[in-house]
């Protein structure tokens, strides 16, 4: 599977809980998350795929720069609308368009790599793969009658070791 594929098929995995889940569960703070929501996570997410989106006309991508848009971790129904409005724009992509990843550290600087889209990609999708498994905790936890995917948060490579075993 590419790397567009992949992120189709988490985007739709992420749409079907938005689509279950209530806005006051969405918004409830969970002790899980020291307080923070499934929303915030959610958003999370979303801000990723914008701001390497919004990276691609000047060829930069700065993850740190994201604007944190709070009606995605209010909504449900906006953050799947901007979901697909990503899915949208994914599918007219050139994997091989180069651009540069500017990194934050911490306080000295920030550097500058060479990087491609593809690999943008690949980041944001384990960066969701990464936060829809905190998520599906605190589904489990909370909200047992959503549905849920069983691969949800689940790395490529964990979900092949499975078939073997």
């Amino acid at each position: 599977m590419q790397a567009k594929a992949a992120l189709l098929a988490t985007i739709h995995q992420i749409t079907d809980i938005l689509d279950q889940i209530e806005p006051h569960e969405y918004r409830k703070p969970l002790p899980e998350y020291d307080g923070s929501t499934l929303g915030q996570h959610f958003r999370h997410i979303l801000e990723f795929f914008i701001c390497m989106e919004r990276g691609l006309p000047e060829g930069i991508v700065d993850y740190a720069s994201r604007e944190r848009n709070l009606l995605f971790e209010d909504s449900p129904g906006i953050a799947k609308d901007a979901l697909y409005n990503f899915a949208d724009t994914l599918e007219h992509l050139n994997t091989d368009l180069a651009l540069a990843f500017v990194a934050e550290f911490g306080q000295e600087g920030r550097p500058s790599y060479q990087s491609t889209l593809g690999r943008e990609l690949a980041f944001v999708y384990d960066h969701a793969i990464h936060h829809l498994a905190i998520i599906k905790i605190g589904l489990r936890c909370h909200f047992p009658h959503i549905l849920i995917d069983r691969d949800l948060g689940v790395s490529p490579s964990t979900i092949k070791a499975r078939g073997t075993t």
